[in-house]
């Protein structure tokens, strides 16, 4: 929830309190995440990377074709790719979990 300024409307952290019971990761969550660690965020270290590699792979020559491209790149995100995904967060946090927190370098 860290970084997103909505999530920190008391009544918008109640509802998730609510709904998510002790499930909630975040910033002042059930479990802490460590706060501006975009090596641990998936849309950080890979969805936002993949999107822009499909979407201006040349510039879009309008705004429509812009629309088309991004939900043609969401729509092109595999099952296998996000399996990929989340085994890689699972590596990255365990990178984490051994720095205790602290700065770590992620090789590829």
């Amino acid at each position: 929830m860290y970084g997103a300024p909505p999530h920190k409307v008391s009544s918008v952290q109640q509802y998730i309190r609510d709904t998510f019971q002790q499930q909630v990761i975040g910033y002042s969550g059930c479990l802490e995440w460590p706060p501006r660690s975009p090596g641990l965020n998936p849309l950080d270290f890979f969805l936002w990377g993949y999107m822009k590699q499909r979407v201006y792979a040349t510039t879009p020559p309008t705004f429509q074709e812009l629309r088309n491209r991004i939900t043609d790149a969401c729509a092109s995100v595999s099952p296998a790719m996000l399996y990929n995904v989340q085994r890689e967060v699972q590596s990255r946090v365990q990178m984490c979990i051994v720095a205790e927190g602290h700065h770590f370098e992620h090789e590829r």
